[in-house]
């Protein structure tokens, strides 16, 4: 009963939509403006008329059943077909003609089974389908014209030609307006069968046989399909399906439990593996690895187990090496320490004595040089305030002014609230040195230093206007400042910062330094014109303190 009534409802969708393509084209035909323009035109105009026919055409398209007849009040008629084939004037004398003529605005009356009034274009068919609609102007005045849509009967014949059951397109009266045997048309549905069906679906009697009786509504015109179908007939099928059903689930269970097992067997094995590289991991043997390779779930297990071991080694050695980085930094920390004290007493009595000579300048020089020494090499925290960074550059760069020929100006440009923010020690002083070794060799300059705060960074800038860089060591250095955290380490491990030129060793030092502390999240971007500029731009990630102060 299920594939019958979906066969059913399969032909109620197409016999729906070539109805409702013809109740589209009227509506089309009704609301067009050129239609009604060209009809008021075409009383005096032959040239409009031709163009009235050939708008019908148009909307007509390639569908080959499909004719278009306007029928006006005063007599004129116009189609898309030759009237030699049939003349539509003839519509009048028919007998639904009065019905159509008494339909309200927007109203379509449906024909099923006519006799074809165009045999010289479809020879083969003997009946047609139509619709007629009145059109009017506005609800209420007469029409100006009429429309009739018609259809040949095999445009629904076709749709149930291929069906095992027997298909009935029956009208609101019960009359056959479509079959396969085309003698049925325009007989009552009642002859064909021996009894009345109460309800859709039931079973009935029909020349000793039972019959599945199944009835579905069409959407216009109050017609409905009607199938019939042998009932032992279809439940002998289901018989045969589901004796078939059976087998194929006794076959399907069968292969399942093989492949279950194979499966099974397959998967169990790599996890064994991955089991057993996982407890010699956990006793202390970090170079085993399972190789356990694949596309599916457990491959990708392996392949992640392995990469993370990769990890873990590269990680401890990274670590070792920082550790090793760290202790030669010590060493030579402790190395410059030698007796410091004893070096600010004679810095300190040489100031006295240049004091009580009078010579102030030379005095000042001295005290600048002991402070920078002093903050130099002393125990100090890694990070000291904004403010007494700037103080120890200023300090070095009032030394370079004394050693210096050509001495050079510094300017600064640095709002009062960022002198509190706590930055690392001595980034400022390679920077300038640089530039006073470098840049300020022929002639003096100007230092700028600006300082500049956002929401996630802290930016200092250093500009000169000395001799600046050459392009290729502007680019040799630039391709050092692109590297990350653990090139930095494998390269100062290596040593290969002396195969950097001399006017960037400084500024990678720098970067180093400063990579090695905040990582990633450190950036150094250097800008540099030969002969005119160099501008070197720190980024520095800032942070809040829980006392709510900033933090690089």
């Amino acid at each position: 009963m299920g594939k019958a009534t979906q066969s059913l409802m399969i032909v109620q969708s197409q016999a729906n939509a070539i109805l409702e393509e013809m109740v589209f084209i009227s509506n089309f035909v009704q609301f067009d403006p050129e239609i009604k323009t060209l009809l008021e035109e075409a009383i005096t105009n032959p040239v409009a008329a031709r163009q009235l026919t050939t708008r019908l055409e148009q909307i007509a398209g390639e569908k080959s059943d499909l004719r278009l007849t306007l029928l006006t009040r005063d007599g004129r008629a116009y189609s898309d077909y030759s009237f030699y084939d049939f003349k539509p004037q003839r519509f009048v004398q028919q007998d639904w003609f009065p019905a159509a003529n008494k339909l309200s605005a927007y109203e379509t009356l449906f024909l099923g089974g006519l006799e074809n009034y165009l045999p010289p274009q479809y020879p083969d068919q003997k009946y047609v389908y139509m619709t007629a609609r009145a059109l009017t102007e506005a609800i209420g005045r007469p029409p100006f014209a009429y429309l009739i849509v018609s259809r040949t009967e095999d445009s629904f014949r076709k749709l149930f030609a291929d069906l095992e059951e027997e298909v009935f397109l029956l009208d609101e009266s019960n009359r056959i307006i479509s079959n396969r045997n085309t003698r049925l048309i325009g007989s009552r549905f009642e002859d064909v069968l021996s009894q009345e069906p109460l309800a859709s679906p039931s079973i009935i009697q029909l020349q000793g046989e039972n019959q599945l009786y199944l009835s579905l509504p069409l959407r216009y015109a109050k017609w409905r399909l009607v199938s019939l179908a042998p009932y032992e007939q279809l439940t002998g099928k289901l018989n045969g399906i589901y004796r078939s059903g059976l087998f194929l689930q006794a076959l399907f269970a069968g292969c399942f439990l093989l492949a279950l097992t194979y499966l099974l067997r397959r998967f169990t094995k790599p996890v064994r593996e991955l089991g057993e590289a996982a407890k010699k991991v956990e006793s202390g043997d970090l170079s085993v690895r399972s190789n356990i390779r694949g596309r599916d779930e457990i491959g990708r297990l392996g392949r992640s187990f392995d990469l993370m071991l990769d990890r873990i080694e590269q990680m401890l050695n990274q670590v070792e090496m920082e550790q090793e980085l760290k202790r030669q930094a010590e060493l030579a920390m402790l190395q410059a320490q030698v007796h410091p004290h004893f070096l600010f007493n004679v810095l300190s009595s040489i100031r006295l004595k240049l004091l009580m000579k009078g010579d102030e300048e030379t005095a000042f020089i001295v005290e600048s040089l002991s402070s920078l020494l002093r903050a130099s090499i002393s125990k100090q925290e890694e990070f000291v305030t904004l403010f007494a960074e700037i103080e120890s550059a200023k300090q070095y760069m009032d030394l370079m002014r004394f050693t210096l020929r050509f001495p050079a100006e510094t300017r600064l440009e640095i709002h009062a609230d960022l002198f509190s923010v706590t930055v690392p020690r001595f980034i400022l002083q390679p920077i300038i040195e640089n530039a006073y070794k470098h840049g300020f060799t022929q002639h003096g300059g100007i230092v700028f230093i600006r300082v500049e705060k956002t929401d996630e960074s802290l930016k200092i800038t250093v500009e000169d206007n000395g001799l600046g860089m050459t392009a290729e060591t502007l680019a040799e250095l630039n391709k050092r400042l692109r590297y990350r955290k653990r090139q930095v380490i494998e390269h100062m491990s290596s040593n290969e910062r002396g195969r950097i030129s001399p006017s960037g060793i400084g500024l990678y030092n720098v970067f180093s330094r400063l990579k090695l502390l905040y990582g990633d999240r450190f950036e150094m971007n250097i800008q540099s014109a030969q002969g005119q500029r160099t501008t070197v731009e720190l980024l520095l990630p800032v942070e809040r303190t829980e006392e709510g102060e900033n933090h690089v």
